[in-house]
């Protein structure tokens, strides 16, 4: 691969290093420029309509401008650049101690995983250009063609007629391609986490007064938590070039975002008080206590190290030289007359349909013989039949009738011719109105796939077997399945398969890892639709557990010891950690390494201590989620004791003892409350419970009298939530 960050200037053009051949060098055009064909004239046509047409926006037109722009290097610089590397690297051979002649230096050809193209003419969708129309990706195989038309207002079809013959160049090109390139010596990491959390707690108390009306009570209590957390971190190593960095800096914040895109967190729904109130209604409850605790959590983390595949756009962009300053085959600059056209529109000629055909296939690398696409248009009088050959990437085929009915729909279809094969593919009759048809490999019936070393360490790799899998049963092609072994040998494969239907389906893949201890590592199935398939590290990616502690650490809770898991008996592959959460850190994340996302479960379990020295174990359990929730969640019931009817002339003091005791699960509480003449007329007392089953409680009462005797209220169970004293003991 290309060495992207050590780029240097020769004849114009940026050339780049091979990070493993030394005479292996790329070379990448200064800018684009208008497409010359095979006979050495531009693809470029300038038309000017003397009459405007009526448009259905009421806008009259006034010109066109139909050209090709390729990104290449013209031939005679390319070859000045390649004797000039050939000098200096013939210098360094002899440098060496080697006998002349020195290998031959190669310009290797650059691989592209996408592109896209602007045009900009003027004030692109102005007052002077109506419409600028374009596929919006070039081919990213041979030259790298782009068509483009540009439909002009009156004004706009004047003025550019003539900037276009000027000196200078009036029309901008802007190109977006990403190739893979090795990342240099930086350490890239990439992380996210999201967390939702919600608490709700409703209360509903209903109490029966024999003296006055009855009370309805209703609590609720809700809260809700979200967190979203994310960031790049560069390990620069030695590098210092700040725009390496910036490239790699903006890689990673694309890497993450697409990794974030998969990773939404949907709402948790809220939880509705209405269904409380209907079981009061319905079942005649005096005490409802509803708990409902919900989380939801995500997180991803990755590390890029150096080696590791990332995609680079060097982002080519310039200003195309007008026609007229470009030299011909002859010596002489183009004429303007030879590319310009004026038309009268009361001409036939006028309504016309023009289609452009190509193909988006490297046919050298591909079984591929021929691409025979037909195209018909049939409306009233007009019938046209066409059928245009497509043998390379670079072919352009051109399509042209009068239209009727102001129709300019038609019919194409295209039949498909293999290597050193009988069988055809012939795809179905389509319609469109598109002025550019492109064929693109995955609609040619070649399943192709380029298979590569990612970030595969081979010092602890040995070998990795990659099985890949494709069917489309349903357009009857069975299943295919093809094996290929990687190793410090064999670095890339492809794997092409005539499937004589067009690639409708994603292929899936399983990679097995032989590692240099013996140790053996099979990855879960998994599915792409990139024609690029890079294998990484069995370990590059990871998992994230969230271990969340509630309940009362202020004053029942002491601490959480958590003992977890990983295993995946797939690959026998263990993975352990222990936590222990406190007041001081109620939460963690445990993230290690795994060899399959989908693959391996999380089992854990802990004792819960809590601060009155007891302990509630949690045996090993699954974790069915990538949170996992421990704690012990507290209800407390409250008593309202009232000393209404106690006359405290009488009864100088009024002890009242109260007291809870809930065996199996634990929980005892005990208070007293005192009244006298001029204190407060009501009092609290409140217990915790676990049971809800379980909240009867026992209370007792010693009256001090006046007269000094002490009167007495033996222990007695209730239930009851207001406790109404009696004025003095039976």
């Amino acid at each position: 691969m290309l060495m992207w960050d050590k780029p240097e200037v020769i004849e114009g053009s940026t050339v780049y290093r091979d990070h493993a051949d030394e005479t292996t060098y790329y070379v990448l055009p200064s800018q684009p420029r208008f497409r010359i064909d095979d006979n050495g004239h531009p693809v470029f046509k300038f038309i000017k309509y003397r009459f405007p047409i009526d448009r259905a926006d009421g806008k009259k037109g006034g010109g066109f401008l139909i050209a090709d722009v390729e990104f290449v290097v013209p031939e005679d610089k390319l070859d000045k650049t390649k004797a000039i590397l050939q000098e200096r690297y013939e210098q360094v051979w002899k440098n060496r101690g080697r006998p002349l002649p020195a290998p031959q230096i190669k310009i290797g050809q650059m691989s592209f995983l996408r592109g896209s193209a602007s045009i900009t003419v003027l004030d692109s969708a102005g007052a002077f250009v109506e419409k600028i129309v374009s596929p919006g990706a070039p081919s990213l195989y041979g030259k790298m063609i782009t068509p483009f038309t540009v439909e002009l207002s009156a004004e706009g079809a004047t003025m550019l007629e003539q900037a276009l013959q000027d000196k200078g160049g009036v029309v901008q090109v802007a190109y977006d391609i990403w190739m893979p390139v090795r990342l240099p010596a930086i350490t890239a990491t990439v992380w996210f986490s999201a967390s939702k959390f919600m608490e709700f707690h409703q209360a509903i108390d209903v109490e029966e007064n024999f003296w006055s009306e009855d009370s309805y009570r209703e609590t609720l209590t809700e809260r809700m938590i979200e967190s979203n957390a994310g960031g790049v971190d560069l390990n620069p190593g030695g590098v210092t070039d700040q725009k390496v960095l910036s490239t790699v800096r903006d890689w990673a914040w694309k890497s993450l975002e697409d990794a974030v895109a998969k990773m939404v967190l949907g709402d948790i729904p809220p939880v509705d008080p209405a269904a409380a109130r209907a079981w009061y209604k319905e079942h005649d409850l005096e005490n409802i206590n509803i708990d409902v605790v919900t989380s939801k959590a995500v997180s991803f983390r990755r590390t890029y190290k150096e080696g590791a595949i990332m995609e680079w756009n060097p982002s080519p962009r310039g200003t195309l030289p007008n026609i007229t300053s470009m030299i011909g085959r002859d010596g002489q600059p183009f004429k303007w007359s030879d590319y310009s056209l004026v038309v009268d529109l009361n001409d036939p000629f006028f309504k016309q349909l023009n289609v452009t055909a190509r193909a988006n296939a490297d046919f050298e690398k591909l079984p591929l013989d021929s691409i025979e696409v037909k195209l018909e248009y049939k409306q009233g009088a007009e019938h046209r039949v066409q059928e245009i050959p497509l043998r390379k990437p670079d072919d352009v085929g051109k399509f042209s009738t009068y239209i009727a009915n102001d129709n300019y729909k038609y019919k194409y279809s295209y039949q498909v011719n293999y290597k050193n094969a009988s069988e055809r593919y012939q795809s179905p009759e389509m319609e469109s109105d598109e002025q550019h048809l492109t064929i693109n490999v995955g609609d040619t019936g070649i399943l192709a796939v380029e298979l590569a070393q990612g970030d595969l360490n081979f010092n602890q790799v040995q070998e990795a077997l990659v099985t890949l899998q494709y069917e489309d049963r349903a357009n009857g092609v069975n299943p295919i399945e093809q094996v290929f072994k990687l190793d410090r040998d064999h670095l890339e494969h492809r794997w092409v398969q005539v499937i004589f239907q067009p690639r409708r389906n994603p292929y899936q893949y399983q990679v097995k890892y032989f590692m240099a201890d013996g140790k053996e590592f099979l990855s879960s199935w998994q599915s792409s639709g990139s024609p690029k398939l890079f294998i990484d590290d069995p370990f590059s990616a990871s998992k994230t557990v969230n271990i969340r502690g509630f309940g009362d650490f202020d004053t029942r809770i002491d601490t959480i010891f958590v003992d977890m898991q990983y295993r995946d008996e797939t690959n026998n592959y263990t993975q352990t950690h222990s936590v222990a959460l406190t007041r001081e850190s109620t939460f963690e994340d445990w993230t290690f390494p795994v060899i399959a996302e989908a693959g391996g479960k999380v089992t854990y379990s802990a004792n819960i201590r809590f601060k009155d020295g007891t302990v509630t174990q949690i045996p090993e359990t699954a974790a069915e989620q990538g949170t996992i929730m421990l704690g012990d969640a507290v209800l407390y019931q409250e008593i309202e004791v009232m000393p209404d009817l106690v006359d405290f002339e009488q009864v100088k003091l009024l002890k009242v003892t109260l007291h809870y005791k809930d065996e199996v699960n634990g929980v005892e509480e005990s208070g007293d409350l005192v009244f006298k003449k001029g204190a407060a007329n009501t009092m609290k007392w409140s217990f915790p419970y676990k049971d809800k089953t379980k909240r009867s409680y026992d209370w007792s009462a010693s009256y001090f009298m006046a007269d000094g005797s002490v009167k007495k209220v033996p222990v007695t169970p209730s239930s009851e939530k207001t406790l109404v004293l009696p004025e003095k003991p039976a």
